[in-house]
């Protein structure tokens, strides 16, 4: 069976979380939310890692957290970590607002575009054709590995066969 895809939404209102939680599994995606936010953006990456989280959803202003950071700055730290993670930046505020930060992510939508059933549909797909090509990358790149091995062992039993001769 094919593992769902689960992406982590780094939000400041929980009933945001909650609504986008059951947007996202009509649309076979399962999407975590966390009960407390770390104080620094450092520990973000170890969530990450425990609960296999393959895209990202963040808003940027966290500001309702009382903490020192922004939803950029969670990505950046996350990004030192795995640079092909999936970010969408999520926000009510108009997307002009943060243009210096836009290329960071790999696509952005204000909150209110998502009650059009098109551009959520637009987003699943980017998400789940993103994730399906860093599993592909990601195999590819185990595939080599093996092959590389495997052509060690070759050499190896060449060599071990001339010894012998």
């Amino acid at each position: 069976m094919e593992k769902m895809l689960t992406g982590l939404y780094i939000e400041d209102e929980k009933k945001n979380i909650e609504l986008m939680q059951a947007r996202f599994e009509l649309y076979g995606l399962k999407l975590l939310g966390l009960c407390e936010y770390p104080q620094s953006v450092e520990n973000f990456y170890e969530y990450i890692i425990e609960n296999d989280v393959d895209f990202l959803l963040i808003d940027h202003e966290l500001d309702k957290l009382h903490v020192s950071y922004k939803g950029i700055d969670v990505l950046k730290e996350i990004r030192k970590q795995d640079s092909n993670i999936y970010a969408v930046l999520l926000t009510n505020y108009p997307l002009d607002n943060y243009k210096t930060e836009l290329e960071e992510y790999d696509f952005q939508l204000n909150k209110s575009e998502l009650a059009n059933i098109s551009k959520m549909q637009e987003l699943t797909a980017k998400i789940k054709r993103a994730c399906g090509n860093r599993q592909e990358n990601k195999d590819l790149a185990f595939m080599d590995t093996q092959n590389r091995n495997l052509q060690e062992i070759l050499e190896q039993l060449r060599d071990m066969k001339k010894k012998e001769q």
